[in-house]
């Protein structure tokens, strides 16, 4: 049935499209719609604030199964095929009536260029558990619970926000990447995503942008550490090794193309921070 509906809905397409458009980009248009972050953010900010107000501010973004080309696959088919892989960006608002927090996602549906409200199944615990790694779950679930009890919001223009492609690039191949250990002393690290995706299996990437400068403090607790972010991309890598077991690699990137951190005194300059303390490599 599924599939008699799709045809319903591709044939008419095919029929009236232009002489321009190629039968091959027809269907993939119909038959996926994937997006990056971006793509559907100003709609989202626009529903929002038409529904809740101009006071309505963004406080978090999420992506779940996002790909490695910093898109989710948001299309029926995916789900149809395999939910587990469905992959969804979340943007989160606050109300500025209550406080309370509003959820919006791109529509799946095909060629669709709005959102739809989720509110209602909004849930932080889904959101810790895709994070394994204890560390950087613990920093999470800390950004988590201030978001949720306070008015923090992302601060950063959203037209100097990069792209979730051009943040998952600086995560995957940035080399070095600035590390600190238990007791937050830094020092360079080779880790990075395709390093560490370079073994393993069940390989997946979820991402989300966060107020950093008012949760995660870490400048408070690294020494040296400048040009810290006020807001972050948080990158968590996720797979299955060897052994069977889950292993985490979580990484913050900055959200500006012309932001570096630097800690001087060890002469290292980066666009990514290791989220994960007690990282050996």
């Amino acid at each position: 049935m599924k599939h008699y509906l799709l045809s319903l809905i591709i044939i008419p397409l095919i029929f009236f499209s232009s002489c321009s458009d190629t039968v091959t980009n027809i269907i993939n248009n119909v038959t996926s719609n994937e997006v990056a972050a971006k793509d559907r953010l100003d709609s989202a900010i626009a529903q929002a604030t038409r529904k809740y107000g101009p006071g309505t501010k963004l406080c978090l973004i999420l992506g779940k199964n996002v790909k490695s080309n910093g898109k989710t696959d948001i299309s029926a088919l995916t789900y149809a095929t395999n939910p587990d892989s469905i992959g969804a960006w979340l943007y989160v608002f606050r109300d500025p009536a209550n406080s309370s927090l509003r959820v919006y996602t791109p529509n799946p549906l095909p060629t669709a260029s709005d959102c739809l409200e989720l509110t209602a199944f909004f849930s932080t615990n889904t959101l810790l558990n895709l994070i394994q790694d204890t560390s950087a779950k613990n920093i999470v679930a800390g950004v988590m619970e201030l978001i949720t009890t306070t008015n923090i919001s992302l601060t950063t223009p959203t037209a100097n926000l990069v792209n979730s492609n051009i943040s998952i690039g600086y995560a995957y191949s940035t080399n070095p990447v600035i590390k600190f250990d238990s007791s937050y002393v830094p020092s360079s690290s080779s880790l990075n995503g395709n390093a560490f995706f370079s073994t393993g299996t069940n390989k997946t990437t979820n991402m989300m942008l966060i107020p950093a400068a008012g949760t995660l403090n870490l400048p408070a607790y690294i020494s040296g550490l400048t040009g810290f972010p006020a807001d972050m991309w948080i990158v968590n890598f996720k797979k299955t090794n060897s052994s069977n077991l889950t292993e985490n690699l979580v990484l913050g990137t900055v959200v500006e193309s012309n932001q570096n951190m630097t800690i001087p005194f060890l002469n290292l300059t980066s666009k990514v921070i290791n989220i994960s303390k007690y990282v050996s490599r």
